[in-house]
């Protein structure tokens, strides 16, 4: 168990730098459901990722409704050992920020996004999962710690 020192906190954005995608799971009155979803983080906020959804869907209902949420990143193809972050029992919520203010980050973090932006830009909603806790497995046979946030 590490809390959130120096060496930990490189770790986990250097496994974010290798994943432009995760698999989040939401429960609800014991209903779960998977989606794959891109999102984008930001080094001086390492305990918030930020993802978009588009406006009037399920997904959307389900995180106002307050649905626990687990995710686990998915590493880009030709990635070593498949590293990966992961946490449960989060929340997703909507976020202050504006798809136009992400948009930057977003086409510097996923590849294609301008595709995505262009067919459905305007009804994206943002939405952020701060991390209390993560777990964070550099890939096979490296290093594997537990992230605690105050």
């Amino acid at each position: 168990m590490n809390q959130s020192d120096t060496h930990s906190i490189q770790l986990l954005q250097k496994i974010y730098g290798t994943a432009d995608k995760m698999a989040i799971s939401t429960s609800l009155n014991n209903q779960a459901d998977v989606r794959i979803i891109n999102y984008v983080w930001f080094a001086n906020e390492p305990n918030k990722l930020y993802f978009s959804s588009v406006r009037g869907t399920n997904s959307l209902k389900l995180y106002q409704a307050g649905a626990d949420v687990a995710f686990i990143t998915i590493p880009q193809d030709g990635t070593p050992y498949n590293p990966f972050i992961r946490a449960k029992g989060v929340k997703a919520i909507p976020s202050d920020k504006t798809m136009s203010e992400l948009l930057p980050r977003y086409l510097e973090l996923v590849p294609g996004y301008q595709k995505t932006w262009d067919a459905i830009g305007p009804s994206l909603v943002v939405y952020e999962i701060i991390l209390k806790n993560v777990h964070i497995d550099a890939g096979i046979g490296q290093e594997k710690i537990d992230l605690y946030f105050n």
